[in-house]
């Protein structure tokens, strides 16, 4: 008997040990590049120090984030904090977020090398230094909305409307990543929620933000006419236990379309959207890709595919299930400055590659046909001073301000949009309308 117990005894710890050897190749073989990938990897964190991270450049060559020191001793600076909803943090303790987690194989050194290579030098304790990165943003356009913004919560997002390319996107309130770790805990229980990217991972209601999608599709399905008296166009809509009207009289029976539009009025969106139809709805959200996390190297988020059965009226009025974030809304403009073709939106331009050339980095999405020309172009003739619109949010009537808009008015080459939580929309007003002023006489 005893013998029997022994041999149980062997057999248990031969799986024990078998396991434990299985658990190590895993992790030794199987998953050995991605534990060495990991930012939190002690190992990584040395060689971090060891060798100097790549470079991350505006379109200019200014500098936004580069490692100071000496080899051994390298820490992580960032020239312009502000940017930190762009550029993220590279931390031993909170792992990277950002272009410097997008791009960490290249600023690291790793990107297009022989897996060989890398190894050798991670078992020899050797680190190659790391490569350098450009970004669309223009550091002058840059500084220009987040002077704008100041201490509001809210963003803004400039694109070149012709190529995609992202020349400003900020969130307020934002961090310091110099002082990151120091800051960790404030940070994370901050209800201003400083660490999200309002531009690209906030969704909010677009309120009357949708009235130029909404107003496009009209016009191609040939229901809408732009200068005939609309009936009850001031009229108030209610949404919940709440009411949303406009910025003109209620009780004017000659109020046009066009008149309508310019003051935000939600009645003739909601006629429009109940005319168009839920299936309609549905085509056209999809088509301005309001329902697509847009792609540019950063995370981003996009609603869920809403259920616009019962709905079409109420979200074509966008207060119904689709969210959008203020990239999705600086798309949605480009696209109608640019004659109904929406660009494939892009942050990160150009890397060096192993040899310290540069290489420059396709878009990864493609341009597409939103709306036809002629229905973005009448739409475009009403935008020439922008499109200020309101949205409800939350159950106590509380309000967001949404301001879009391009530059110049015939050739347009730039495209804003600016979201302020505040619901003030002059002030979002006023903020777009200085960062097209700034890019048409900067001409980035």
């Amino acid at each position: 008997m005893m013998e029997r117990q022994l041999h149980r005894l062997t057999l248990a710890f031969a799986a024990a040990f078998f396991l434990i050897a299985l658990a190590s190749g895993y992790w030794g073989v199987a998953r050995r590049d991605t534990l060495l990938a990991r930012p939190d990897n002690p190992r990584r964190v040395l060689a971090e120090r060891r060798a100097q991270r790549g470079t991350v450049y505006d379109r200019n060559g200014a500098a936004l984030a580069e490692s100071d020191g000496q080899p051994g001793d390298f820490e992580r600076r960032y020239a312009y904090p502000e940017l930190a909803p762009v550029l993220g943090y590279i931390s031993p303790f909170y792992g990277s977020a950002g272009i410097e987690a997008a791009e960490d194989a290249v600023l690291h050194g790793d990107a297009g090398r022989a897996q060989f290579d890398v190894g050798w030098e991670t078992l020899i304790g050797a680190q190659s230094p790391g490569r350098d990165v450009r970004l669309s943003i223009d550091l002058r356009l840059q500084t220009a909305a987040d002077i704008a913004l100041g201490d509001r919560a809210g963003a803004a997002v400039l694109l070149d409307a012709k190529t995609g390319e992202i020349l400003a996107l900020a969130s307020h309130p934002t961090y310091d990543p110099n002082y990151l770790d120091e800051q960790w805990e404030t940070l994370v229980n901050d209800p201003r929620a400083p660490l999200l990217n309002r531009a690209t991972l906030a969704l909010y209601q677009p309120g009357g933000a949708l009235q130029p999608v909404i107003l496009a599709a009209a016009l191609r399905a040939g229901l809408a006419d732009l200068n005939a008296p609309f009936p009850s166009a001031a009229a108030e809509v209610g949404v919940g236990d709440l009411k949303l009207g406009c910025r003109i009289k209620a009780d004017s029976d000659q109020t046009t379309l066009v008149e309508a539009f310019k003051s935000g009025c939600p009645w003739p969106f909601a006629d429009l959207g109940g005319r168009l139809g839920a299936r309609a709805l549905d085509q056209l959200f999809s088509d301005f890709r309001l329902i697509e996390a847009p792609s540019i190297s950063i995370p981003t988020t996009a609603s869920t595919r809403p259920d616009l059965t019962s709905e079409a009226p109420i979200a074509a009025i966008g207060q119904g299930g689709l969210t959008i974030t203020p990239l999705h809304l600086a798309l949605v403009t480009a696209a109608i400055a640019r004659h109904g073709e929406m660009p494939a939106p892009q942050l990160l331009v150009a890397v060096q590659n192993p040899l310290g050339e540069w290489q420059p980095v396709e878009p990864s999405s493609h341009p597409m046909a939103a709306i036809t020309p002629e229905a973005a172009d009448q739409v475009k003739t009403l935008m020439a001073d922008g499109h200020k619109a309101v949205a409800l949010t939350g159950a106590e009537g509380k309000t967001l301000a949404w301001f879009s808009g391009f530059a110049p008015s015939d050739d347009s080459r730039y495209a804003v949009a600016v979201l302020l939580e505040d619901g003030d929309v002059e002030g979002a007003s006023r903020i777009g309308r200085t960062l097209l002023k700034s890019a048409t006489s900067l001409k980035p």
